[in-house]
């Protein structure tokens, strides 16, 4: 079973007033910085905050560790997830299950002959599947402040959209599409 520390309440609360507290005029801090050094082939070692973690390519790599697309959706849906969490916390939500799928899909290739064409993600499929004794619409809520609060997710949709499924006590509640290119 799912358990949430009983303390996050306070955690998340003091979290978001500290967001919410700083001004625009004064300079910006790193969440966190990352460092990466090449080791051999298509194969690097990141390393943060004491953690690391290999990334490596299937085709051309020695298949070592994920590779790098894999962290970057793993990262938008736990990043989310985690702020499913605090937020299900601050309203004082029970979750007994939180889980997630996330999918994406690269442009077509195409182009000229010879010509190099930027192709990116075209669409992001998340599925966030929740158990919990509260109502549909507070697990809609939930996840809904968790698409505003959670940076990964905010920056991933300002150029990608992101379709959200949210399945609750295994009843799919429906999907939502965030675009937030151009705002």
């Amino acid at each position: 079973m799912f358990k949430v520390e009983p303390n996050l309440k306070d955690i998340a609360t003091r979290q978001l007033a500290q967001r919410s507290a700083r001004k625009e005029s004064e300079p910006q801090r790193p969440v966190t910085t990352v460092q990466c050094k090449a080791l051999h082939g298509l194969q690097f070692r990141a390393t943060v905050e004491g953690h690391s973690f290999i990334s490596d390519e299937v085709h051309g790599g020695h298949d070592a560790g994920p590779a790098p697309l894999r962290y970057f959706l793993a990262g938008i849906m736990m990043c989310h997830q985690v702020w499913c969490v605090k937020s299900a916390a601050v309203v004082d939500v029970a979750l007994s299950r939180l889980e997630g799928e996330i999918s994406g899909y690269v442009e077509a290739g195409g182009g000229d002959a010879g010509r190099e064409v930027e192709r990116g993600f075209s669409r992001i499929a998340y599925k966030v599947s929740i158990d919990s004794p509260a109502s549909g619409d507070a697990i809609q809520s939930i996840v809904e402040v968790a698409t505003k609060r959670c940076p990964a997710f905010v920056s991933a949709a300002r150029s990608i959209p992101i379709e959200v499924t949210i399945v609750h006590n295994e009843k799919n509640l429906g999907a939502k599409t965030y675009d937030r290119r151009g705002k």
